[in-house]
């Protein structure tokens, strides 16, 4: 599934191959397409979502279904194929499903993710978070049908399969609902650590593992940066002067695991074991292309596709004077 509009572009960077991300982005739509019939509201850990307090009964003449179909990470894979991946590396606990039908329309499905933080929850609104702010929860997307928000630990996303007037209006009406009686939650800190400056509106992206950094932003088949559940990473888009440079923050759990994953990044990503240590560098590749790299504390900064030294030089510095 993807997680807002898998047709809409965004400011978050990607080199891959447009085929190759097509087809994720297809795969991560499939499940509302094809909802899965296999339902396990019973299993442990469920209950603490109350499906029928969080659902409303009726959305501007939509009507619920009796059935919530319910999924936790066990199951997540029995309502999406392959796209579940990502709701995992961002500590998703469980997903409740409920259909709404009315006379003569097109269903509209409602998906409320419960995730363990609202970091994480915010982490998963930035895959997608493209659209028209409609006023629903912390940050929204809405745009052909679909609306996507998170609010605290939830991220919710609502698709009506055919948008009319009156299926917008359910759609915005539901999404209020089950925003309703959630507290807010922090974004991430992390956040705060990208310099200001020519910082691209909306493009800023939070995520831990390398599934995500993948789908954002093709590095390399191989983990370079050791990214892991525990790792804290954010990635936004900087356009100074005309260019589009790719700023990449990670937090370690401790110094020695920034520096293991410094010098792995230079010996892997780099090619060059005997500067592998040296901080700040700046490197030019094929292409003309400049790579920053910098670690200071627990954090590894990285600068991707400047095509100016003295770009890559300004936005390496500010973002060491962030951290």
């Amino acid at each position: 599934m993807a997680l807002c509009d898998p047709n809409r572009n965004s400011e978050a960077p990607s080199q891959r191959p447009a085929t190759q991300r097509a087809k994720t982005r297809a795969r991560l739509a499939a499940p509302l397409a094809l909802l899965a019939w296999l339902a396990t509201a019973c299993a442990p850990g469920l209950r603490s979502m109350n499906p029928q307090a969080t659902f409303p009964d009726e959305a501007n003449g939509w009507r619920a279904a009796d059935r919530i179909r319910a999924f936790d990470r066990s199951t997540i894979f029995e309502y999406m194929d392959g796209a579940g991946e990502l709701y995992l590396a961002y500590d998703f606990r469980r997903v409740l499903v409920r259909e709404y039908t009315r006379p003569g329309a097109r269903r509209i499905i409602a998906e409320v993710y419960d995730m363990s933080s609202s970091q994480d929850a915010y982490g998963v609104f930035t895959h997608d978070p493209e659209g028209e702010d409609v006023g629903v929860g912390q940050d929204n997307a809405y745009a052909a049908g679909l609306l996507c928000f998170w609010k605290g630990p939830r991220f919710v996303r609502i698709l009506a399969e055919q948008e009319t007037p009156q299926a917008r209006q359910a759609v915005i009406t539901l999404g209020r609902s089950l925003a309703e009686g959630v507290a807010e939650g922090p974004r991430p800190a992390l956040l705060n650590r990208l310099p200001p400056d020519h910082l691209a509106a909306g493009s800023a992206r939070y995520f831990h593992t390398q599934v995500s950094l993948n789908y954002f932003y093709y590095l390399a088949d191989a983990n370079v940066l050791r990214l892991s559940p525990q790792t804290e990473v954010v990635m936004a888009v900087y356009r100074p002067k005309g260019e589009k440079i790719t700023l990449l923050i990670v937090s370690y759990e401790s110094r020695r695991q920034a520096q293991q994953a410094y010098r792995q990044f230079g010996r892997l990503y780099l090619e060059d074991t005997a500067e592998a240590d040296r901080s700040p560098r700046i490197e030019a590749l094929e292409g003309g292309r400049h790579v920053g790299a910098l670690l200071k504390g627990q954090c590894v900064a990285l600068v991707f596709d400047a095509v100016s030294r003295a770009a890559c030089e300004r936005l390496l510095a500010g973002a060491a004077a962030a951290l």
